[in-house]
This record gives C-alpha cells, sequence and structure tokens, in this order.
C-alpha cells in the first residue's frame, strides 16, 4: 500500500519489513509456546494426582466403612478430571 506520491516497496523493502516482524514476533511465540508447555506438563501432573486420590478414596471405601459417604467426593474428583482433561486437550490446540 502506498500513499499518494510514493513510490511501492520493492521486494527487497518487503523482505527487510519481514524479516523485522518476525524477529520482533519469534521472542513472545516462543515464550507462549515455552508456558503453554508449561501449563500442559502441570495439568497432566494434577490428573495423575487427581487419578490417585480418586483410587486411595475408592480402597478405603472398599475396604473399611467410613463413618462419611465418600461416594459424592469421588464423583466431585471425576468431575475436575473430566475438566482438566477438556483444559489439557484445549492447550493441546492451541500449541
Amino acid at each position: 500500500m502506498s500513499f499518494q506520491g510514493e513510490k511501492p516497496l520493492d521486494s527487497e523493502n518487503k523482505d527487510a519489513i519481514a524479516r523485522g516482524l518476525i524477529g520482533l514476533l519469534k521472542p513472545a511465540v516462543g515464550e507462549i509456546d515455552e508456558r503453554v508447555k508449561g501449563v500442559r506438563e502441570s495439568q497432566m501432573e494434577l490428573r495423575q494426582q487427581i487419578d490417585s486420590l480418586c483410587e486411595d478414596l475408592k480402597k478405603i471405601t472398599e475396604n473399611d466403612p467410613v463413618p462419611i459417604e465418600l461416594e459424592p467426593y469421588v464423583k466431585k474428583l471425576n468431575s475436575s478430571r473430566r475438566r482438566v482433561m477438556l483444559v489439557n486437550s484445549i492447550l493441546q490446540n492451541v500449541q
């Protein structure tokens, strides 16, 4: 796009502008990518911890009668696990 009285950009100038934009954007994109990877890793770790806790709660309820009904908590953990998996899927698509 040129203004009245200005000549259009030649190929060399266009390439210089493109390199400049890439130079500006590349570090930011790299940082975002690293942060998304970090979030995905923490989401996977959270999912593993939720799975482990669910298994422990199921073992407790199977082996010993407990004065507290733990099933609602297991259901909440399973719901949280599904949400964590959804977030992880979204992050994977974004990345």
